[in-house]
């Protein structure tokens, strides 16, 4: 299932959301050049993206139809392991806390063999939008 969001740096990066309910939300990038640092393997930085990427989508469609939207507040991460050029990784959220002002999700990046690269904490700041 293919999820459409607007055109930003999720689409530069690749990813491409394949799953979304309530209680998870899955998506999968590439790594290749524009993913990895100079010696071919996932950067660092572009796991955290994905993470928080994949973290706001799920907080976008959690509040829905509700005038608010989220922002991006904090990203803690351990990257435990790397992936190489030519590979994809596939990004699993789950929410930790659903509520009024605040999102609270972990995150994996995780490879082909479904072991974990990186582990994340994503808040998300929820706020009114402007009418």
């Amino acid at each position: 299932m293919e999820l459409s969001v607007s055109s930003s740096m999720q689409d530069f990066l690749g990813i491409s959301f394949t799953h979304i309910t309530e209680k998870e939300l899955t998506a999968t990038m590439p790594v290749n050049e524009r993913t990895c640092q100079v010696h071919g393997f996932l950067n660092g930085g572009a796991s955290l993206a994905l993470c928080e990427i994949c973290a706001g989508t799920l907080s976008l469609h959690l509040l829905k139809n509700t005038g608010k939207t989220a922002l991006g507040v904090q990203v803690s991460a351990n990257h435990l392991k790397t992936a190489k050029s030519g590979e994809t990784v596939t990004c699993k959220v789950t929410p930790v806390k659903i509520g009024k002002s605040l999102h609270v999700f972990d995150a994996l990046v995780l490879n082909k063999n479904n072991e974990i690269l990186c582990r994340a904490s994503v808040t998300n700041m929820v706020v009114t939008l402007n009418k």
